[in-house]
């Protein structure tokens, strides 16, 4: 399997502005309150931009679950990357001959 780090790296900054966008969605659906509502839907309008508010803060939750798991694969990269690095630089005693 091939994959280039750098090109998951992205995706995870892709993941974490879409946290952002869906957090600030959720505020700015909180935020809207029922003033505008006559009584005889400002309940139903409260459910609604509660129901919406929580969906979206939801979704952005997953984002930066997801944002957080290819953080993970990167760190795993990079630690095995450093392994095999270490290795083979000491595997430069051995291009000379010794007498």
């Amino acid at each position: 399997m091939d994959v280039v780090p750098v090109s998951v790296g992205v995706a995870s900054r892709s993941w974490d502005e879409q946290h952002l966008d869906l957090a600030a969605a959720s505020r700015q659906i909180d935020g809207v309150g029922t003033s505008g509502f006559t009584a005889a839907v400002s309940g139903t309008a409260s459910r609604f931009t509660g129901a919406w508010s929580r969906f979206a803060e939801g979704l952005g939750g997953d984002c930066e679950a997801r944002a957080d798991g290819l953080r993970t694969a990167i760190a795993d990269y990079v630690g095995t990357d450093e392994l095999s690095f270490h290795e083979l630089l000491a595997l430069g005693g051995y291009l000379t001959e010794e007498r």
